[in-house]
């Protein structure tokens, strides 16, 4: 298991991709980890996620309670406990406000896995219903879509992306960003097709994946 210091580079180094793929703007968007200790590292509130030092991620406990952190965890810190608390196998949550994903987010309309990445990468990403940000709307609007799914579009908000480490949780919110926009380009050309069910238990089983 990684080692807290480790961690700690690591979502330095995070923050720093969000912001140079255009996943998160300004000070938007969070993201955090499961500790070693069983405490969660969390981006703090109103810095740019590509400018953080190790000294400013914070520390919180499973109840929100801040363990170590000179800043304000991300006001978002009660829909990462959520994440934590019912997915044993997830480490890492990354929230981000990426344009295409944000724009379907905001159309309340679900992303398809129209390419094969996106059946292994997060299969069908359904949206939450509208919660109010940075309150205890928010955690229980997601409840339900958690366990069955790795991600998850935040009606009117942006997108949450889990893993089993903070580089996975990453790349999936990536790929959810470049689905929406595949999907938004498909859709001024036509539309989308989707592919039929049994194609997609066949890649499925083709990588070991359970259908």
């Amino acid at each position: 298991m990684n080692s807290e210091f480790s961690l700690r580079q690591k979502m330095l180094e995070i923050g720093k991709l969000l912001e140079q793929k255009g996943l998160v703007v300004a000070t938007d968007g969070n993201f955090s980890t499961r500790l070693p200790d069983g405490n969660i590292l969390i981006t703090p509130s109103g810095l740019p996620k590509g400018r953080l030092t190790i000294d400013s991620l914070v520390k919180i406990d499973l109840e929100g309670r801040k363990v170590k952190g000179t800043y304000k965890p991300s006001s978002e810190y009660r829909m990462h406990i959520e994440v934590y608390r019912k997915r044993q196998d997830v480490n890492a949550v990354v929230h981000t406000h990426s344009p295409y994903a944000t724009a379907f987010a905001v159309s309340h309309i679900p992303l398809e896995p129209v390419v094969s990445e996106a059946v292994l990468a997060n299969g069908h990403v359904p949206v939450s219903p509208y919660a109010t940000p940075s309150t205890e709307e928010v955690p229980r609007s997601i409840s339900a879509y958690i366990e069955k799914h790795n991600a998850i579009l935040l009606a009117n908000h942006g997108c949450l992306a889990m893993g089993k480490n903070l580089d996975e949780a990453f790349y999936r919110a990536e790929r959810i960003e470049f689905l929406a926009r595949v999907m938004f380009i498909s859709r001024l050309l036509g539309g989308e097709k989707k592919i039929p069910q049994e194609e997609i238990d066949k890649l499925l089983k083709n990588w070991g994946i359970e259908v």
